[in-house]
């Protein structure tokens, strides 16, 4: 499988829905450098699961992880996947990204199509406050259950005091 083919069926489905979509190339290894493409694009939560249907339509489809970042009145979520996961016609890095408005903090959840999405959905219900409509089980994993501050926002008043100081890119944010 290659990246273009993983991008052009991404554009066929989403049309102008997918934005910012780009392949990019970048060399992983030490002792035999290759080079590897990864597809990159913007999609709002509407077209979330069709995304995701998409790309496992495609071959086997694998969830590394959700990762989020609270951008001030918005959270940021980029989905990582592997799409063609542990075939011999390769294996393609898909990231999307979404940003979701603090004031309505919902998305729908993966598990219907991937249910191992729920950890990393479960990971950001509790450190970031994103409600994932249709997840089966919602109950923390990490923090205490009756924990009602989210660690990784930036605008919990309660956390404030505990930063002892940010790595280089959270610095850069603020600017």
């Amino acid at each position: 499988m290659r990246a273009k083919d993983v991008l052009a069926a991404l554009e066929e489905a989403l049309a102008d829905r997918l934005r910012d979509s780009e392949i990019r190339t970048r060399t992983v290894g030490v002792r035999s450098p290759r080079t590897i493409e990864e597809v990159w694009g913007r999609i709002d939560r509407e077209v979330l699961l069709k995304a995701v249907q998409t790309l496992k339509d495609l071959g086997p489809l694998h969830i590394s992880i959700i990762s989020g970042r609270d951008l001030g009145e918005e959270i940021e979520l980029l989905y990582h996947f592997t799409v063609g996961f542990g075939t011999e016609d390769g294996e393609v890095l898909v990231t999307l990204r979404l940003s979701v408005p603090k004031s309505d903090l919902v998305v729908p959840s993966l598990c219907g199509i991937l249910p191992g999405a729920q950890t990393t959905e479960r990971e950001k219900i509790e450190f970031l406050g994103v409600k994932f409509e249709g997840i089966p089980d919602s109950r923390h994993l990490f923090l205490p259950e009756d924990m009602e501050v989210h660690p990784w926002r930036v605008d919990e008043p309660e956390l404030q005091g505990l930063v002892k100081r940010k790595v280089k890119w959270e610095e850069r944010d603020g600017e």
